[in-house]
């Protein structure tokens, strides 16, 4: 596969790395310089259209996502059969890889590119690009420290109804959502799972969740509860632990709601800021639910034996019979409690509960429409412990930060020690799309980007030295600029440098070396030419443009050039009929007629005596055709016959010639 170049651009230089849907080569692009990577669809999923669909998905995909913290995708294309992506080469290490080599990562070198990839994720959930296959093997980590997200290859559109496929693994299963494991709904909070699975092993060195099969492993992401990363790393910081606990919550509403709140809370770790207090919820799968399997279990690979010893000392038994005793004193505990607190619930549970605990407060829901969301928000959790729930939404007639809806009607009462939560839903303001990095894409894909995020691309074809043609230059508004949706994007696209006006020569009677020497003269290009095979007596008999002609520099002119033929002279021997009334002498005209042709000229003139027959003339047939001879005595057709070349070609005393047809000049307006 080295040394083979795709779409006479992109020459693959060497084999380095092999994915589950395509071989990845080290390439140069020609047409820039530059090194680049090639990712090419694996011949055995070739006729598997699901599979071919899904690969150049993977470009269209990422193909619209322009960030620092993810792997560019410059060009995707067809050549030879072989479907391919043209990305940036990214020199350094997967991130699998450098975690296996060092064990686990500090918690510090662990937040760090969690924080990119989480970078990487917020500008893919804003472009509406759900990754659905974050994990180490996707993550490449450059020479200087910057963490790189790739293969968006099964990533979809969240505007579209977005599920697992079924009956297939995509993805990698020890990285699997639980939504994902059970084949459900899947939205942009899947990644953020993910993502505290790979923080997790950052950390401990190890995934949450192991097992023997597949299926094994993603029953345990449905139902039982991690070992907590600080349990197997006591040099976590608590802060962080937390972090990993709530982005790996079963339920994807019990998670970080957004890859940017995500960011914002591992940012507040490193800074060693102290968590908010919603960490401390209990979600289900901590404090154990019919989800979570027996807490006995969680740490079944990480026995303490400190107590454990000091109990078997004490007993002095064996270990077998110190389970037994102690599930026997267990047991008649729990029964003994269970006693007791029926007989309080029996004879004055009532009177002690209002007697010790008083009325709980009420509060009265008002409507919050219009109002500031984060002075409402302060005022709920302080004022009434309420949780507040934001929805945010773009608004084109609210500014940002303001209330423009609640799921609580006015007038609803919250009372105390209930689970009291309300929904604001908040305004974006203004819709506002920020213009990516399209600078050396090509238009086409720039074009289609511009369209999903709803902008109207304009093209505007300009002149450039230095930008080869159909690639991107710059955009009105520019890189980092933001549009409201609908409005026009300039897109300047280059034309390359800027090209001369040339004349067409007369090529006619040249060989196909000449023509080419004269080509590279004029800096103009070979286009096609027939027939397929020539020979080195082959010249030009027409070409187009025709002479004269103007074309610009880089131009191709297309040629057609004459074979010589190998004719046959034959010897025919004449003896004409009713030579006896002719007069004398006898005036012989020869007339022939070949079928290349088509063209009847004199072959033989000559009178003779009647003594002087048979005479012999020489006929020429052309190479594989035939020819008319016609024999006239005194101005009298005395006969017609007709050669055929197969009846002559093997024949002694036959000779081959070779004939070129006469170069003929295009007739005015031709």
């Amino acid at each position: 596969m080295e040394n083979t170049i795709l779409n006479d651009r992109y020459e693959l230089i060497e084999l380095i790395g092999t994915g589950g849907m395509g071989h990845v080569y080290k390439a140069k692009d020609n047409k820039l310089d530059r090194t680049v990577a090639v990712k090419i669809l694996k011949e055995e999923f070739l006729e598997d259209e699901e599979f071919v669909e899904r690969f150049h998905a993977e470009a269209q995909a990422a193909a619209k996502l322009s960030h620092t913290n993810i792997v560019a995708v410059y060009d995707v294309g067809v050549d030879m059969d072989m479907h391919f992506i043209v990305m940036e080469l990214i020199e350094g290490v997967i991130l699998s890889d450098y975690v296996k080599r060092m064990e686990k990562l500090d918690y510090t070198e662990a937040l760090s590119i969690a924080m990119q990839i989480s970078k990487a994720l917020a500008h893919a959930h804003k472009n509406g690009i759900v990754h659905r296959d974050i994990k180490p093997h996707n993550v490449l980590l450059s020479k200087d420290g910057v963490a790189k997200v790739a293969d968006f290859g099964i990533a979809k559109a969240t505007t579209a109804r977005t599920f697992t496929l079924s009956g297939k693994t995509v993805g990698s299963v020890h990285y699997f959502s639980p939504e994902q494991a059970r084949g459900g709904y899947v939205d942009s909070r899947a990644d953020i799972y993910s993502l505290g699975v790979v923080l997790y092993e950052m950390l401990t060195g190890r995934p949450p969740f192991d097992g023997e099969t597949p299926v094994v492993v993603a029953v345990k992401h449905l139902q039982e509860k991690m070992t907590e990363p600080i349990i197997l790393n006591p040099e976590i910081p608590e802060s962080v632990n937390k972090i990993v606990v709530k982005a790996m919550a079963k339920s994807a509403d019990d998670r970080y709601q957004s890859a940017g709140e995500l960011l914002g809370e591992m940012e507040a770790a490193m800074a060693g800021k102290e968590l908010p207090s919603e960490f401390n919820l209990s979600l289900d799968f901590i404090e154990g639910t019919a989800n979570a399997y027996d807490s006995t279990d969680a740490t079944k690979d990480f026995v303490l034996a400190t107590n454990t010893k000091d109990k078997r000392e004490e007993y002095d038994v064996p270990l077998a019979k110190y389970k037994k005793r102690h599930v026997l004193s267990t047991t008649i505990a729990v029964l003994s409690a269970m006693v007791l607190i029926i007989f309080i619930a029996y004879y004055g549970i009532t009177e002690l509960m209002t007697t010790v605990i008083p009325d709980p407060e009420e509060y009265i829901v008002e409507d919050y429409r219009g109002m500031d969301y984060e002075e409402v928000k302060s005022k709920l959790e302080s004022e009434f412990r309420i949780i507040v729930e934001k929805h945010e939404v773009y608004d084109d007639n609210t500014k940002a930060g303001i209330i423009i809806a609640q799921d609580k009607e006015q007038g609803i009462v919250f009372k105390e020690m209930a689970a009291n939560k309300i929904r604001l839903t908040v305004s974006l303001g203004p819709e506002e799309i920020e213009i990516s990095r399209f600078e050396g894409l090509e238009y086409r894909i720039v074009e289609r980007t511009l369209i999903d995020l709803g902008l109207v691309p304009v093209q505007i074809d300009i002149i450039n030295e230095n930008i080869a043609k159909g690639q991107v230059i710059r955009t009105d508004p520019p890189e980092g600029m933001t549009a409201r949706p609908g409005e026009s994007v300039s897109v300047y696209v280059s034309l390359g440098p800027e090209l001369k006006e040339v004349t067409v020569p007369s090529f006619m009677g040249m060989t196909l070396n000449q023509v080419k020497e004269l080509l590279a003269d004029l800096n103009l290009r070979l286009g096609g030419y027939v027939p397929d095979v020539l020979t080195e007596e082959s010249v030009v008999i027409e070409h187009i443009p025709a002479e004269g002609a103007k074309v610009f520099e880089g131009d191709k002119i297309e040629y057609k050039f004459a074979v010589p033929a190998s004719n046959l002279l034959v010897p025919y021997t004449i003896m004409p009929g009713n030579l006896e009334i002719q007069a004398e002498p006898i005036k012989v005209l020869i007339e022939s007629t070949p079928s290349s042709t088509g063209t009847t000229s004199i072959a033989y003139s000559e009178s003779h005596m009647k003594d002087s027959f048979p005479i012999t003339v020489y006929i020429e047939i052309p190479e594989g055709g035939q020819t008319i001879v016609r024999v006239l005595l005194n101005n009298i057709l005395n006969f017609e016959t007709v050669l055929f070349y197969e009846d002559y070609k093997d024949m002694e005393g036959v000779q081959v010639i070779g004939a070129t047809p006469v170069p003929v000049e295009p007739s005015p307006g031709e």
